[in-house]
Order: structure tokens, then C-alpha cells, then sequence
């Protein structure tokens, strides 16, 4: 870990010499990577502090009941650079046998995305991230190690549709004997009047075993914008796969509550 508590320093003293003073979000616009899967390409501008934060629950194949609070900070540093620091949160797992009721903090994630490429004319917006996540549970008799994410991202607008295309690899148990997982996401979503908005998408998780199991589903998400920087979300997921999981029911917010500077 000793990379990323370098990175963490040099991003610290980077911040302390460009901020002149800080000030609201202005008119910032929040690019939420909730409620779905998929997240776009784009990032906020340099100096902008981006926070995303909600509530899940899960019916979980076997009549299981997951509950879990994930929560994610973005700060942008540079037009191309965005560090991301986040957490699955507090996980209440219950239901299913009697015997089972958990209650944990589930995974820390460090990393970073990187911009490369603009939205235009025919070119669409593209970048990559990486992440390591750190386990904080042990789960069961499934040995823990750090895991590795890797994402690239595609967005593009199509009129009054708007498109983001995700593929990613997560490689568990990376200091062991790892096993990797691939997944690929598309979410389309359109503005409607009063400040709202609508989302659908698919996706699918080839399974990892004994990590993670085969999952799909498809979701529609409703938002709402009352400002710039605040979008507030609630949606519904309904799991393909019987065997993983039968459907799951989110809510959540993203804001700029804040930015640094604004010299890009």
C-alpha cells in the first residue's frame, strides 16, 4: 500500500499549493457514477470535491436480506486526472438461514481515473480508471486479499439521449491466487421537464468463483437536478441470474459541495 499513501501525499501537497480560496460549486454540473452501474466518461472540473452517497437493499437468492450504505469522494485534479476514494459501506446481511445476520463495513477502494479523450462530433468521451480495493470482513472461509479494478469508459450523446458503455475487469485476490471477473454495462438516459430525468440499463458479471458468482440485470433509475451540483436518484434493479440475487431497491444523492480552486 505503500504507493498509494505516496500518492496520497503528493495529491495533499498539490492541493494545499493550488488552492487560493475556496468557494461554492458554483455552476458546476455533478456527473453521477449512482445509481447506475455503468458511470460516465466525463469528470467535474479541477478543484471540484465530488461526493456520492446512498442506500441499497438486496433480495439476495436463498431469501437473503442485504442492506448497505456505499459512499464515494472524487477529487479532480487536473482536466485528465480525478482521484477517487471509496467504500461498499455499512452491509446488514440477514435472512436465509437462521443463524446468519452479519454486520460489517464492506471494502475500502483507492484509485484513480484518467480522462482521455473529449466528447465531439462523431468522437465520443473516453476514459480509464484503476482501483485497488482493500478487504475489511473476512467472508466466511474465503481467504481475503486485495483486489484490483480496472475500468474503461465510454460516453457519448445522441440528441436527447445520452449513453455511457462500461467494460472492466476485477482481479481478486491479487498477493494470492487471484481469479478474475469480466463485466460490461450500457445505460441510456434522457432529461424530462422539471428538473427530472430517466435512466435504463443493462448489465452483466461473469462469475469469479469462489469471489463472486455469475450476476445480470437490468434497472431503471429516476433523477432529479433541483440544482447543478445536487442530483438526487431512486430506482429499481431486477436481477437475471435466480441463483445471485432477485432484485434490488436504491436511493442516493450526488453533490459538489465545494470547490478548491478554479485555475484548471
Amino acid at each position: 500500500m505503500k504507493p498509494f499513501l505516496f500518492a496520497a501525499v503528493a495529491a495533499t501537497l498539490l492541493v494545499a499549493e493550488r488552492a487560493e480560496a475556496v468557494e461554492g460549486p458554483g455552476d458546476t454540473q455533478a456527473l453521477p457514477c449512482r445509481p447506475t452501474i455503468a458511470c460516465t466518461a466525463d469528470i467535474v472540473p479541477p478543484g471540484a470535491l465530488e461526493l456520492e452517497a446512498g442506500g441499497i437493499y438486496r433480495r439476495l437468492a436463498g431469501s437473503e436480506n442485504q442492506e448497505t450504505v456505499p459512499f464515494l469522494a472524487k477529487l479532480t485534479l487536473a482536466t485528465w486526472l480525478q482521484l477517487q476514494v471509496g467504500t461498499n459501506g455499512y452491509t446488514h446481511l440477514s435472512g436465509g438461514s437462521a443463524t446468519r445476520e452479519l454486520d460489517y463495513v464492506d471494502d475500502i477502494s483507492m484509485g484513480a481515473k484518467l480522462h482521455i479523450v473529449d466528447q465531439g462530433g462523431a468522437v465520443p468521451s473516453v476514459s480509464v480508471s484503476f482501483a485497488v480495493l482493500v478487504p475489511s470482513f473476512a467472508h466466511g472461509d474465503v481467504a481475503e486479499g486485495d483486489n484490483l479494478a480496472l475500468t474503461a469508459y465510454v460516453s457519448k450523446d445522441f440528441g436527447p439521449l445520452h449513453a455511457d458503455f462500461n467494460a472492466g475487469l476485477n482481479r481478486y485476490q491479487v498477493n494470492a491466487l487471484p481469479a478474475s471477473q469480466g463485466w460490461v454495462s450500457l445505460s441510456l438516459s434522457t432529461s424530462l421537464p422539471l428538473h427530472f430525468g430517466v435512466a435504463v440499463e443493462n448489465y452483466y458479471f461473469e462469475p469469479a468463483q469462489p469471489f463472486a458468482g455469475r450476476d445480470a440485470g437490468g434497472l431503471v433509475a429516476l433523477t432529479y437536478t433541483p440544482l447543478s451540483w445536487l442530483v438526487l436518484d431512486a430506482g429499481v434493479d431486477v436481477g437475471y441470474v435466480e441463483a445471485t440475487r432477485d432484485y434490488s431497491l436504491f436511493a442516493g444523492m450526488t453533490v459538489v459541495p465545494l470547490r478548491l480552486w478554479t485555475k484548471d
